[in-house]
């Protein structure tokens, strides 16, 4: 019994490995930008590049089906390395295409399998070197509790891209003392704030006062802040009030094609 189902599951593996490489070799994932907005002076372009299996888009799926089994069967690192070719090639069509065009920061969730993948370093260099990207043009994303129970292989991977420019946002910074203490370990590029330290800032001048503390105490590490679901401009408002560095949200704007 326990090797028919050992069979059951590796025939299915291969059948979601084999539907993998189909859409990513006849144009089945598309990507998709949101534009992250400065709160302050900066005035370069930052967005976050969003992946979506096109049968989901076109709604011959139910949407959140395909990822899932590709996590569960540890597939997603092949589209992490698809991520990259694909947005460096979009950077590429348009710095032809449209003279004086600056290069975005392009924010990234990378799987926490990509960690392991110890030639995904040198596959992500290939591609900033060929392109003569410019700091900042990759900005891999990870979840807080990627960044809690892979926190060595973290500083490990950060190390061996920030050479090539490419820098890490950890997202779900609620700042407490135990995430401030991983912020201190790690030491990312910028953080994304929780939902929590952000919903109420139009509402309540504690909220207001709570996020401007937690700001400043990133701040005085280095490390920039992103609020994310922000979905009024009042909000926006309240943000700027506690010095937060960027936002993030329908607000600003929603996620739309690249193109």
């Amino acid at each position: 019994m326990l090797a028919l189902q050992m069979e059951d599951e590796s025939t299915i593996q291969k059948d979601i490995a084999g539907k993998l490489v189909s859409a990513l070799k006849e144009g089945g994932f598309v990507l998709y930008s949101q534009k992250i907005l400065a709160l302050g002076n900066d005035a370069r372009p930052f967005q976050e590049v969003l992946v979506r299996f096109r049968e989901e888009e076109e709604k011959l799926l139910p949407p959140g089906t395909f990822f899932p089994m590709l996590e569960e069967y540890h597939l997603l690192p092949y589209v992490d390395r698809w991520v990259v070719s694909r947005l460096t090639k979009w950077i590429e069509d348009s710095a032809a295409a449209k003279p004086g065009f600056a290069v975005p920061r392009n924010g990234i969730n990378l799987s926490a399998d990509t960690l392991r993948d110890t030639k995904f370093g040198e596959y992500v260099r290939k591609y900033v070197e060929r392109a003569k990207l410019p700091e900042g043009a990759f900005i891999f994303e990870f979840p807080w509790e990627t960044a809690m129970l892979r926190g060595d292989q973290l500083r490990k991977f950060r190390a061996e891209l920030k050479p090539a420019g490419c820098l890490i946002t950890i997202a779900g910074y609620d700042g407490s003392e135990a995430s401030q203490r991983l912020l201190k370990a790690l030491s990312p590029d910028f953080v994304k704030l929780t939902y929590g330290l952000v919903k109420d800032v139009d509402q309540s001048l504690a909220a207001v006062e709570k996020l401007e503390s937690v700001c400043s105490k990133v701040r005085a590490m280095g490390v920039k802040t992103i609020a994310e679901y922000v979905e009024s401009p009042k909000v926006i408002e309240q943000l700027k009030l506690a010095e937060v560095d960027f936002a993030q949200g329908l607000a600003i704007a929603p996620p739309k094609l690249l193109a």
